[in-house]
């Protein structure tokens, strides 16, 4: 999943891959295990959905319940924030392949727990996809910059992200820095 995620389809070759997970590279070794880079590309993608589903549904799991409105999305944008971080590697995959692997869009967004083409019904609904696009450009600055975007924590942006789109608290003036 490294080499697809880093160097995308094309540019991943067997030899690389091979060499990754200890096999000898360029003997063709792989191809006793996956009938072709294509078949191990399907197979590595179903693994990393499944393994980053289980790990976000075992996060959400363990959350405590927050009775505060605020808090309440704080809770919910950290762990949109984490679950963003942690398909990462798909995420890069679609934006790079995604055409190969056509069902990748739809496992990737039904694993995060969003429909594809869901539209907003509601201010909340616009509320929550302004947050998450919010969180998903800052992720990426953050990787392009290799340190938080712009120097601002992750905890900072949440916290105010929250403030700003609970409409239980219109009106409420976010918690100076």
């Amino acid at each position: 999943m490294d080499v697809f995620a880093e160097q995308g389809y094309s540019g991943a070759t067997i030899s690389e891959i091979e060499r990754r997970v200890g096999l000898a590279a360029g003997t063709g070794s792989l191809y006793r295990h996956f009938p072709s880079k294509e078949a191990l590309l399907r197979e590595a993608v179903e693994y990393e959905v499944t393994r980053c589903r289980t790990e976000a549904e075992s996060a959400r799991a363990g959350l405590p319940h927050v009775g505060d409105p605020v808090e309440r999305q704080v809770q919910r944008f950290r762990q949109a924030l984490q679950d963003i971080q942690r398909f990462d590697r798909l995420f890069r995959l679609m934006l790079n392949d995604g055409a190969r692997v056509p069902e990748l869009a739809d496992a990737v967004w039904t694993a995060v727990g969003r429909r594809v083409e869901r539209r907003a019904t509601s201010e909340e609904d616009v509320l929550d996809a302004i947050a998450l696009t919010s969180l998903g450009g800052y992720h990426l600055f953050s990787l392009m910059q290799g340190r938080p975007f712009n120097g601002v924590p992750e905890e900072q942006l949440i916290r105010l992200l929250a403030e700003l789109s609970n409409p239980g608290v219109a009106g409420r003036q976010p918690a100076a820095s």
